[in-house]
């Protein structure tokens, strides 16, 4: 055999030609642009991130990757209810990064970050360049995403994972080679061992796959694999649906729980004059989808129904799970849907016959976006409840005399968050020790019916600083408000006994039932 057969012209490239295409790769103004909106989307992301205090849902994440390994998945299953992928790389991740808020949140940062060129990468190759940088703009500026991107939870990397299972899968759509199949599954699989709720996103695109090639053995192999990596997380989903941790979700009525989802997508969590701006913002994603469909030429609308449809076929997915008696519906455990929603609209902006319009929508969307996320940043009651603020006003040791600090928290049964900024809590016991000093912590943020979810002000349910708490042997030594926080303190000339009947008799409501009632030794 001739060294020309084993070493075709074809395959034998100069490096200088292959220099020469990758720097025109880099300079081309498309390559600058999404180089551009990914360093904006990074500037949102870890704008900031450290500023807000671990919430409730972060506090179990700041907790688990303490543990050794086995520990923490060992306590998975009755602490959480998601899949463990998630918690493995925060584990390696903060002891890189740290512990700390910025630490710890920096993994969902990186995340979120990488989202932007991997939309457009989906983007450019279900429908075109255009849609691929319209999609990464929405992508960089949504405060949904930046939200998430700052919050030491699963569902950044979900978003990411997603959005790459969505790029795999516009290549295999194309053309299903055992290559691309590979890639596809790949990331499909990951997404499903970072979140059950995956799913929605990953079957929609296996039933595509199967239909448009149905003849394929490669597709049957691919799409298999994946399925037994869904089939080999179903234990433990069964094991943390029986912990009840999600069964908060379900007794909320399911319209308004749908009705939150398409705005919530849009704009966030919540931001100034929504009443405004959740309308305007739908209204021009609306147009966006009337584009593609009244100006977009065939493979631009055959596009824009493929990305469409495998957002509302995982919307009819989740619809047919509670139908079955799993619903764990909220915007969150939706997010999967959130990269095929995007490319929807993105095929309606990138359309070449409405050029100027698609591009002042797509500005305006970013617009309200990044003025959202500013908003965020800057008002504290749209921000997670900061229980440092909480520990600082009550210094790491107790001040009264010299035995144990009780703390009365009202209407919130749990150690987290505030145990990771004051060291030493325990829930009282039926006789405690002798204490020095009580502090209660009560509440003012804004009624949310029991169902404000994602960790703003409102997560905490509203309590009323009484006017005094006539302990014998205490007197008040200060009344603060910090935050949507009241912390009062009072304290004993000499330690003494205080039991929960002591505290219940003091109390308006007569009960300890809604209260946490800790103490540090």
């Amino acid at each position: 055999m001739s060294v020309g057969t084993l070493h075709p012209e074809s395959r034998v490239q100069d490096p200088r030609t292959v220099l020469s295409r990758a720097h025109s790769l880099v300079a081309s103004p498309i390559a600058v642009l999404v180089l551009a909106l990914t360093l904006l989307g990074a500037v949102l992301r870890f704008w900031g991130i450290g500023r807000q205090g671990f919430w409730f849902d972060e506090a179990n994440t700041a907790l688990l990757v303490h543990f050794s390994p086995g520990k923490m998945l060992g306590l998975i299953p009755q602490s959480e209810s998601t899949p463990p992928l998630y918690y493995c790389i925060a584990w390696v991740w903060a002891r890189v990064f740290g512990y700390g808020e910025a630490g710890l949140r920096s993994l969902s940062a990186v995340a979120g970050v990488a989202v932007v060129p991997s939309l457009y990468g989906a983007a450019s190759k279900l429908i075109s360049r255009r849609a691929g940088v319209i999609a990464a703009a929405l992508a960089a500026c949504n405060p949904l995403l930046i939200w998430y991107s700052q919050e030491a939870r699963s569902y950044e990397l979900l978003v990411l994972l997603s959005s790459l299972a969505l790029l795999g899968f516009a290549y295999a759509r194309e053309q299903p080679t055992a290559r691309r199949l590979a890639v596809w599954a790949i990331f499909a699989a990951l997404a499903l061992a970072t979140h059950y709720y995956a799913l929605l996103a990953v079957v929609p695109q296996a039933v595509w796959l199967l239909a448009i090639h149905r003849r394929r053995r490669s597709v049957h192999v691919s799409v298999g694999l994946v399925a037994l990596c869904g089939l080999a997380l179903v234990p433990l989903a069964i094991s943390q649906s029986g912990t009840g941790n999600a069964s908060w979700i379900a007794p909320v009525p399911i319209g308004r729980r749908l009705s939150q989802v398409v705005p919530q997508f849009l704009t966030g969590f919540q931001s100034p004059s929504q009443s405004l701006l959740i309308p305007l913002a739908a209204a021009l994603a609306a147009v966006g989808l009337a584009l593609v469909m009244w100006l977009g030429d065939e493979r631009a609308r055959r596009a824009a129904l493929v990305a469409a449809g495998l957002a509302l076929g995982g919307l009819l997915l989740n619809l047919a799970l509670i139908a079955g008696g799993v619903d764990d519906l909220i915007t969150r455990n939706l997010l999967a849907l959130w990269p095929a929603a995007a490319l929807a609209v993105a095929a309606g902006l990138g359309t070449p016959r409405a050029t100027l319009v698609g591009v002042w929508i797509t500005a305006a969307l970013c617009i309200i976006g990044v003025g959202v996320a500013v908003a965020v940043h800057v008002n504290r009651d749209y921000q997670r409840p900061d229980w440092r603020a909480v520990a600082r006003l009550l210094g790491a040791r107790p001040v009264g005399g010299a035995g144990a600090r009780l703390i009365l928290i009202q209407h919130y049964r749990d150690r987290l968050p505030l145990s990771l900024y004051l060291r030493g809590l325990s829930f009282l016991p039926g006789r405690g020790p002798a204490v020095g000093e009580l502090d209660v912590v009560s509440f003012t943020s804004p009624p949310s019916g029991g169902f404000c979810w994602w960790g703003s002000a409102c997560n905490l349910w509203p309590s009323v600083m009484q006017a005094s708490y006539p302990v014998s042997g205490l007197h008040e030594l200060s009344r603060r408000r910090v935050y949507q926080f009241t912390v009062l303190r009072m304290v004993a000339d000499h330690r003494q006994l205080v039991t929960r009947s002591d505290i219940a008799r003091v109390l308006d409501t007569t009960s300890l039932r809604n209260d946490g009632l800790l103490v540090q030794r």
